[in-house]
């Protein structure tokens, strides 16, 4: 058994009295997790290994506004990697998957990475989660030197319940809570919208009309993606539920509750055909 988080303590130099971060006990050494990883494809080369780096997601990068230093996951959403990873993807949701947005140049690439990084969690689960546990570590390290409060959205192109999952018994989202990490998701999955394991919004699409209101009336946030241009403000309501901007920044947590959070459709989303977009014309469906 070895220790996989010990050296990072001392870097970090949490005071006595404040929350400590977990000593993971593994069957895997970080050095053993990243042969593996690399085995698959994986970029491990430098830090961090699965997570994004917080100043490559130009959404992410907007919560520094609030002090947040936020680092995405994305895997490769839907199937396209031969597992599943969106069950309760819907077709309109699938076509309009934000997977397509950013530069077309690098698309290929970043593909490329977003399956192997997916094959890894499917096939080999706990040296995945070796990796996710020090890129945390590494993250919250990062966001302590800078003064700021670490974020961490693992679902940024994927639908999977991170509460469920664990190394070696220690939960993930209790590794995240003891780094003072903030967790924070969006989904589509009913129960854990209302449940709230984290801080979850609630993703419209075509097919759920009926679960959104529910979340609403419930007091919790629904993604609504709107047909509007850049120059055009969003609707003040939907379905007579306040809509704040939710392209502002993506701090969710930092949201009011019970509110419809807009955005704007961006890549394949601006040329659905199937309701996941709400257009002007359809604002009350």
């Amino acid at each position: 058994m070895f220790y996989i988080c010990h050296y990072v303590i001392k870097r970090m130099n949490i005071k006595q009295g404040e929350k400590q971060m977990l000593n993971v006990i593994t069957d895997f050494t970080l050095l053993q997790a990243k042969t593996i990883a690399a085995g698959f494809g994986v970029n491990v080369k430098s830090r961090p290994y699965l997570i994004s780096k917080p100043d490559a997601n130009p959404k992410t990068l907007k919560n520094l506004k609030h002090g947040i230093l936020t680092a995405p996951l994305h895997l490769a959403p839907s199937d396209i990697s031969g597992f599943e990873v969106c069950a309760n993807k819907s077709p309109g949701c699938n076509e309009a998957c934000l997977h397509s947005a950013g530069n077309p140049i690098y698309m290929i690439g970043k593909e490329r990475a977003r399956i192997a990084k997916t094959k890894l969690y499917f096939e080999n689960r706990a040296a995945f989660m070796v990796l996710l546990f020090a890129d945390l570590t590494w993250l919250a390290a990062q966001a302590k030197r800078k003064n700021l409060v670490a974020g961490f959205r693992p679902n940024a192109t994927s639908d999977i319940p991170w509460e469920k999952l664990a190394l070696n018994g220690v939960k993930l989202i209790d590794h995240v809570e003891m780094l003072l990490i903030e967790l924070y998701d969006y989904t589509k999955n009913l129960k854990r919208a209302l449940k709230q394991p984290y801080h979850l919004t609630f993703s419209r699409s075509e097919d759920n009309q009926k679960d959104c209101l529910k979340v609403l009336n419930a007091g919790q946030n629904v993604a609504v993606v709107f047909e509007v241009s850049k120059a055009k403000p969003l609707p003040a309501q939907w379905q007579g539920f306040e809509v704040i901007n939710g392209d502002e920044s993506d701090w969710r947590p930092g949201d009011k509750l019970g509110v419809v959070v807009g955005l704007k459709a961006k890549g394949d989303a601006k040329k659905d055909q199937s309701g996941f977009v709400v257009r002007p014309i359809n604002l009350t469906k």
